[in-house]
């Protein structure tokens, strides 16, 4: 089961929602479970920002690293794919 911190306040609740199922579905093979979703303003306009929170003994070993760099961009791939329209 995959848990998550939210805060939603600047979203629609069936997009939040939608973003929160998606990311939950490219995360939770790969072995990540908790992740934070926060929703705002940036530099492009709206988006999101997904944070997966990590074991403090999670290691920083370069296969760790690149399962992390792969998990990004398969959360970012699937968003799109889904055509979430804040940029992620």
């Amino acid at each position: 089961m995959v848990e998550e911190v939210s805060n939603d306040s600047g979203a629609a609740g069936n997009e939040a929602a939608q973003i929160r199922e998606l990311v939950k579905q490219a995360a939770e093979p790969e072995g990540f479970r908790l992740f934070e979703l926060n929703f705002g303003e940036g530099s492009s306009g709206s988006g999101h920002w997904i944070s997966f929170i990590l074991d403090p003994a999670y290691p920083t070993t370069g296969p760790s690293i690149e399962a992390l760099m792969h998990l990004g961009r398969k959360v970012k791939s699937t968003l799109f794919e889904h055509h979430i329209r804040r940029v992620p």
